[in-house]
């Protein structure tokens, strides 16, 4: 399921996987009994979950199509919580870990082939085209999604450990030549952002308060390529786009988002409460003939925002509850984190800083576009499922 994540088409094969594992776990749960994996320590969180699950099967129950709607609830909404328990009751031990990035580090290093084949270019500037790895959007955000496991292969068993960190050191390989093959800013500045937040957590969570000089020059070099990295593709971009007229300052400050999230705000202003229905196509066009730029109607169809999209579909409610989700997550990680104080639990420690990092990255990466849906919510899903996994039960 996870090496075929990625890719569109393959949404029947990883819903069929996913039922199969979670029929399977279901089975032998009720066999044996052991009933406190299931249960997560914060009420908060398990709260928040069950009210964005439940608040978007309402809103597409009693939209304009409940059918449409209630399909892309299914794959949006149900599919990756699936994922999430199967994954958290699966990932055990740092085995587990290591065995689902090994796959994972298989579809990265073919994703970035991929990318570096097919990437964004001065020949479609805005890659409509259909790529088989769907985009080059949807591939950023893949790798922002994956680059926060990266330091748990650090705690491979000791058989593995030399395979594995060279494993890690492909993984970083692949994550930053894909993602300047991608042409994408937001994907650097969400590197910086995760790593900053990562730093931060990991200094608060220690006792005594401390970082080592080497995970200072680990932080520092990784940063300096994240900004160089984003400095470099808006160069690219406004070159692109513009042909050389303007600075990538300029580009910058005329980026396309200002009109679209301007269309988006008024577009919620008419159905602030109810929305105008969740996950579907008339929604989308609605919302292109509402651009005053020729342009922009060839191709943008959502507000490049998750909280406004959701919004526009569903009502401010509906996107004050997602935000919601995001922030109990980021606060059970931090709790989990704070919690694990000995050297015993170092690595369920890092694992809930990884899990903070991964909260921000892909929080981030969908304010400035939304690809909370589909295989990118569901990869989001898993990996969430491990780190909590790993966060609640340590190193057993």
């Amino acid at each position: 399921m996870l090496l075929v994540a990625p890719f569109p088409a393959s949404a029947g094969l990883r819903g069929g996987l996913l039922l199969l594992s979670a029929g399977a776990l279901v089975a032998l749960l009720i066999r044996t009994r052991p009933w406190t994996l299931i249960y997560l320590p914060s009420r908060m969180y398990m709260w928040a979950a069950a009210l964005w699950i439940f608040s978007v099967a309402l809103f597409s129950a009693v939209g304009p199509d409940p059918q449409t709607s209630l399909s892309g609830w299914r794959g949006n909404v149900l599919t990756p919580v699936l994922a999430c328990v199967v994954f958290y009751l699966l990932t055990k031990d740092r085995r587990a870990l290591i065995g689902f990035s090994a796959v994972l580090l298989i579809g990265l290093t073919a994703l970035s082939a991929m990318v570096v084949q097919d990437p964004f270019g001065r020949e479609d500037p805005f890659h409509t085209h259909t790529s088989l790895y769907g985009g080059v959007g949807r591939v950023s955000i893949w790798f922002a999604t994956l680059a926060p496991l990266l330091p748990l292969v650090w705690f491979a068993p000791r058989r593995w450990r030399i395979v594995a960190r060279a494993g890690c050191g492909v993984a970083v390989l692949a994550i930053l030549v894909g993602t300047w093959y991608t042409g994408n800013r937001a994907a650097w500045v969400c590197y910086a952002a995760m790593l900053i937040v990562g730093a931060v957590a990991a200094f608060w969570s220690t006792e005594p308060r401390r970082i080592s000089f080497r995970a200072l020059i680990v932080l520092v070099s990784l940063l300096i390529i994240s900004l160089a990295g984003f400095y470099a593709s808006s160069i690219y971009r406004a070159n692109l786009h513009t042909n050389n007229r303007d600075a990538p300052i300029e580009f910058l400050l005329k980026d396309n988002r200002a009109p679209i999230w301007r269309a988006a705000i008024q577009m919620i202003a008419e159905k602030p409460w109810t929305g105008h229905g969740y996950d579907l196509d008339s929604v989308g066009d609605n919302f292109t003939k509402r651009l005053s730029e020729p342009d922009l109607r060839d191709w943008i169809r959502h507000a490049h925002n998750v909280l406004l999209d959701y919004a526009i579909q569903m009502g401010v409610f509906a996107a004050a509850i997602l935000a919601i989700l995001f922030a109990t997550l980021f606060v059970e990680f931090w709790r989990l984190a704070a919690s694990k104080k000995t050297e015993r639990d170092q690595l369920a420690r890092v694992a809930a800083i990884c899990g903070m990092a991964l909260v921000t990255g892909v929080f981030m990466r969908n304010m400035v576009d939304d690809f909370f849906s589909r295989h990118m919510v569901l990869l989001f899903g898993a990996v969430l499922g491990m780190l909590l996994g790993i966060a609640n039960r340590g190193q057993r």
